[in-house]
């Protein structure tokens, strides 16, 4: 704008330097040809020598050249002479008309306006024109961009119009997101440079998240639970009210007036970025060689010849006719307006949310009606998983089969991990995976947080591959001098027969009094190592070799089927082997020591109320009845899942149980392949 302003000083200034002679003496105005022949030779110039006589019949040397007629003073531009006449007025013009037909054709036909065409003379060419002048193509580039600009925000043809308000509200839940949450909203990039990693911006559809670097599903559920909490109360504040509902994509949209509909149903993903795209693929995001699990993991080099060249995206907007199916049925058994709040497809399920009305609510929500449903959806007798929803008070979901199910490979998780997931794996003494999470998360865990664990599940369940996938991921994540394995298998080794060759492992057992000395063994053995960490003033194993100060390994006691083995022991061995177990669950934690207890008989009489309380974490497969799910988690829920590595995980200190599809370990030389990395690694096997 200043260089507008300089502009405008300099013909104000030209124009009074020839006010003399275009006003004349006495200040009398001229006109026609004589104004501009005066705006043409300039001001009369005069001098300080003496006053020359003139020759007779000959005008003073100081009279204007208005009253002589003739020209006698120098010219202040002399190319004003070479222009002729009307050369300035000429000059003016084709400047204005060049201007005008640049205007015209850089702007759209619905933004020519007379006053749009006036903000661009006045201020955008003008600047154009003195950045070509003095060289400075910044000028030119800004003034152009503003022009743009101009149409863009003001546009009637474009994109639909966006209410300020919404800019506003848009802009205080993005505040108050990174506000709250810094460490999720926020991310480290590869180069080291903190940025955000998701942004909360308004669209013509709603107000929701945008991501600059692709989607993230853990950042996307704590914007959806810090959403469903405090958005509401930033909405009122920032002026746009309450009437709001958020969708399953972390969308806020408004609530319909009386008279209007809405179709809250987020449809296939979109391109505008309205909803986030699916999780990358392995094929997509190529990991670094150097990457990694934990702390002293194997590294992606180390496995990357297994990693499948291209991988499903573990979850992925729903069709809106799964949604418009469940709406239906519940309209046919009486209980009519339920509103669609949006769904998602996992690997093994279909996620609907649906707001109930409150009279029929917890109808919804009964044994009864879940078979019902699962009938009339066309699931056979297989119950459907219905709950509330955290965060989303007055919804709840409905996890419905998916018609094609998918299964997916370690490796696939592996490489499908977040980067934030992986940068928490190296803060954990023993990480291990747990699977898939329906909305498309990868659970990791910290196995000394357990730390002993209940698995339990029916025939066909897929207890053993789950058992196998979690001990493969072990075998990844810690080397050898720092894990050590013992496994119980009651079938003479051929439920696990990669572990024979694979370093981790000390010993496979199949007698039971082996197993029963072996706890006692440990039992002891804790009462040793916490006397060495008196002397040393640690309080755990995890403290002492955080240190440094001891190299002592961590040991799990892996029993597969307990049934097995409690009817090969008499009742003295059974009273000797669970107080030892009782023993090593009050204090194995801080010794290093762990037990993993799983059988296909979750039964009462086989796993004892004092055994059960001594394993704190459990892990639960399908199971033959409610009654079974209450033995392994305390609640049912476990009778409606569909098998083959669909779990139910409940870590120490939760509530509710995290659903998750188990990987399963689908190219059997990944053992190869772990076995030959650890012997190349210094962190290798040796003798415990």
């Amino acid at each position: 704008m200043w260089v507008a302003w300089a502009l405008a000083a300099l013909v104000v200034g030209i124009l009074l330097q020839h006010t003399t002679g275009i006003f004349g003496r006495g200040g009398q105005i001229l006109s026609g040809g004589t104004f501009w022949q005066a705006l043409r030779q300039g001001p009369p110039v005069s001098s300080s020598h003496p006053p020359v006589s003139a020759p007779p019949g000959m005008p003073h040397p100081s009279v204007s050249v208005f009253h002589s007629g003739e020209a006698a003073s120098p010219r202040l531009f002399p190319s004003w002479e070479i222009m002729g006449e009307w050369g300035l007025g000429l000059g003016l013009l084709i400047w204005g008309l060049w201007g005008t037909l640049l205007w015209a054709y850089n702007t759209s036909p619905a933004h020519r306006t007379w006053s749009r065409w006036g903000d661009w003379m006045l201020w955008r060419w003008p600047i154009v024109t003195a950045g070509l002048l003095f060289r400075r193509p910044d000028w030119v580039t800004e003034a152009w961009r503003r022009h743009r600009a101009l149409q863009d925000d003001r546009g009637p043809t474009l994109a639909p119009t966006i209410p300020p308000t919404w800019m506003r509200a848009a802009q205080a839940l993005d505040q108050g997101f990174a506000q709250s949450l810094p460490d999720v909203a926020w991310m480290t990039t590869e180069d080291g440079q903190r940025t955000r990693r998701m942004h909360i911006v308004a669209t013509p559809s709603g107000i929701g998240p945008q991501w600059p670097h692709g989607f993230h599903a853990p950042t996307m559920e704590h914007w959806r639970e810090w959403a469903a909490q405090w958005g509401p109360t930033v909405l009122v504040h920032a002026g746009v009210g309450d009437a709001w509902q958020l969708d399953a994509w972390g969308f806020f949209h408004p609530l319909p007036t009386s008279g209007e509909s809405v179709q809250p149903i987020p449809g296939p993903i979109s391109t505008t970025g309205n909803l986030p795209p699916s999780p990358p693929s392995a094929s997509a995001v190529p990991l670094s060689p150097a990457t990694q699990w934990g702390r002293h993991s194997l590294k992606w080099g180390d496995l990357m010849a297994l990693a499948p060249e291209s991988a499903p995206p573990l979850a992925e907007p729903l069709e809106p006719a799964r949604i418009e199916d469940v709406i239906s049925v519940l309209n046919r058994l009486g209980l009519p307006g339920a509103k669609p709040i949006g769904g998602f497809r996992g690997l093994t399920v279909d996620i609907i949310e649906i707001r109930p009305e409150p009279a029929w609510a917890n109808r919804l929500l009964t044994p009864t009606m879940a078979m019902t449903l699962a009938g009339q959806l066309g699931h056979g007798d297989v119950p459907l998983n219905i709950h509330y929803v955290r965060g989303k008070p007055g919804v709840v979901a409905i996890e419905r089969p998916r018609p094609d199910r998918r299964f997916v490979d370690l490796m696939t998780v592996l490489a499908q991990t977040p980067t934030d997931t992986r940068r928490q794996l190296q803060g954990m003494a023993i990480p291990i995976c747990l699977g898939v999470t329906p909305d498309g998360q990868v659970v990791w865990s910290d196995m000394t947080t357990w730390p002993h664990c209940l698995i339990g599940g029916t025939t066909n369940s897929g207890k053993t591959t789950v058992i196998s996938s979690l001990l493969t991921s072990l075998t990844i994540t810690m080397p050898p001098s720092d894990l050590r394995i013992t496994i119980v298998d009651p079938k003479h080794g051929s439920q696990f027969p990669w572990v024979h060759h694979m370093p981790h492992i000390d010993a496979v057992l199949l007698e039971p009094d082996d197993v029963v000395a072996l706890v006692a063994q440990w039992a002891d053995e804790q009462e040793e190592r916490y006397k060495q960490f008196a002397e040393l003033g640690v309080p755990d194993l995890i403290t002492a070799r955080q240190r440094g100060m001891v190299s002592l390994p961590y040991r799990l006691l892996v029993i597969d089927e307990y049934k097995d083995l409690k009817d090969r022991l008499d009742k003295d061995a059974i009273k000797e082997f669970e107080r030892n177990i009782g023993r090593l669950g009050q204090k194995a934690r801080g010794a290093g020591f762990y037990l993993w207890i799983a059988t296909q008989h979750p039964l009462a009489n086989i796993i004892s109320s004092p055994l059960k309380a001594n394993l704190p974490t459990r892990i639960a497969l399908r199971t033959s009845s409610a009654s079974d799910s209450q033995v392994i988690l305390d609640r049912s829920g476990a009778e409606t899942l569909l098998g083959k590595g669909d779990a139910l995980f409940l870590p120490v200190n939760v509530n509710e149980p995290i659903r998750v599809q188990t990987p399963a370990v689908l190219q059997e030389s990944l053992w190869d392949y772990i076995i030959k990395a650890w012997k190349l690694t210094t962190n290798g096997y040796q003798e415990m």
